[in-house]
């Protein structure tokens, strides 16, 4: 491979959040857009692009290991490394000798910007772009599309974050929480669903803090602007801080025929002095009251959460107490993280730390709970008749989501992929539905 021939070979690595998976997927879509060829991440390219993560210092680890496996998969090849550890951590980037580009979270969208500068090969020494957070970027700005083929679609429409959990360095990496403008997220929506999307999901860091410049809108106002879009079949909302959720949001999701009845309200601990500790906005009185709505306005509704293990000075009572409040609970399924120290946040420096083997041992418990609560909810729906967005299709098997994000699974004989189809659920295999089409397969049954 010539260094100095234009760039024509892309690749991609992302590491960490579904939301950074979303950014990448938008740019790699772009890339494609512009004709160039996406290979996969391990090929020899004329340039790769790393979306790093930095959410624990054993990101940052795989971030710097998996920069230098590109600049040896490619050493002929330019090498840019964006997200969130080239935002917080860029001087250590700097030090990585085949390093070209380094950008920060809102400039990543701007990449095609820069590709000029690497046409003629290698840079004497990395150029770096990272600045503090500004205006709100969004990741369809500019023709950015993050999607899985037409079936459904990310939508980001807040960015950063201004609560400060201890354990989270995430408000350094991604700036003050910014909301992406009414208009212009109702605009974008329109666009999405005359291309063809079936279910679009808002996306950001947290989402529940969206508001207009004014402060008259809220997501609240969104979601019911949204739902108007004619064309539109589904509209999910993913994780939402417990404090941001109003009886008028659940009132909503619960009468609407286009918002997904199912929410992820994350709890990370049923203890007030970690909640504390973790600087959490509420207290475990507020969530439970907060459960106790969610079960009388969504009974049906999923209902994810996270959890944390081993943060400092959780004891076994305190993981007691958090796993019988989980139980007592309408959770349908738990996302568990086992906790590890993140050099420049204030948990860090907290005393009483919990033993690895101990972390893990909670983590395998919470993880026999969490597959316990997904086939107790899976059994429930087995005989209904629930309408499926289809989104694989591979040896005759046909699989997707219901609107309660129930994973369905059915016998085709075509592929019936960004169909919406009703579904006749026989019986649950480990939480995941087999069904079969409860009626002739048409393409637009909505």
């Amino acid at each position: 491979m010539d260094r100095d021939k234009p760039i024509q070979s892309v690749s991609f690595k992302t590491l960490g959040c579904k939301l950074n998976q979303s950014e990448s997927d938008a740019i790699m879509a772009k890339f494609e857009e512009n004709q160039f060829r996406v290979r996969p991440f391990g090929e020899e390219v004329d340039l790769t692009i790393i979306n790093t993560c930095t959410v624990t210092n054993d990101a940052d680890s795989k971030s710097r290991a998996t920069i230098r496996r590109a600049i040896r998969n490619s050493p002929r090849g330019r090498v840019v490394v964006t997200g969130c550890y080239a935002q917080v951590k860029p001087e250590d980037i700097q030090t990585i000798n085949g390093v070209d580009l380094i950008l920060g979270n809102d400039e990543k969208y701007h990449i095609f910007d820069h590709l000029n500068k690497l046409q003629h090969g290698k840079l004497e020494e990395p150029l770096t772009i990272v600045n503090d957070e500004g205006e709100f970027t969004s990741v369809s700005e500019d023709g950015f599309i993050s999607a899985t083929s037409r079936t459904r679609v990310f939508l980001k429409i807040q960015e950063g974050c201004d609560y400060y959990c201890s354990y989270c360095i995430i408000p350094f990496a991604r700036g003050k929480a910014r909301s992406r403008p009414f208009t212009q997220t109702i605009d974008e929506a329109r666009k999405l669903v005359d291309q063809g999307y079936r279910e679009i999901v808002l996306t950001g860091i947290n989402i529940g803090t969206y508001h207009t410049a004014n402060g008259k809108q809220n997501l609240v106002d969104l979601l019911s602007a949204l739902e108007q879009i004619n064309g539109l079949d589904r509209v999910r909302v993913s994780s939402i801080e417990p404090n941001t959720v109003t009886d008028d949001l659940l009132h909503l999701v619960a009468g609407s025929k286009v918002i997904c009845d199912h929410l992820h309200i994350p709890l990370q601990s049923a203890n007030d002095d970690q909640l504390s500790a973790m600087n959490r906005k509420y207290r475990l009185e507020e969530y439970a009251r907060l459960m106790a709505r969610f079960r009388t306005i969504l009974p049906t509704a999923a209902l994810g959460t996270d959890v944390i293990v081993g943060f400092p000075g959780e004891t076994e009572a305190h993981f007691e107490k958090t796993t019988a409040f989980i139980q007592a609970q309408p959770f349908t399924y738990l996302h568990i993280f086992r906790y590890s120290p993140r050099e420049g946040t204030v948990a860090a420096k907290l005393d009483n730390p919990v033993q690895f083997h101990e972390i893990k041992r909670r983590s395998v418990v919470l993880h026999e709970v969490s597959q316990k609560l997904k086939f107790a909810y899976a059994e429930k729906f087995s005989g209904q008749t629930l309408k499926v967005l289809f989104d694989q299709f591979r040896d005759g098997l046909a699989s997707g989501y219901t609107r309660n994000y129930l994973r369905v699974q059915v016998p085709a004989t075509q592929n019936i992929s960004q169909s919406i189809l009703p579904v006749t659920l026989s019986r649950s295999d480990r939480g995941n539905l087999q069904g079969t089409l409860a009626g002739e397969i048409v393409r637009e049954v909505v």
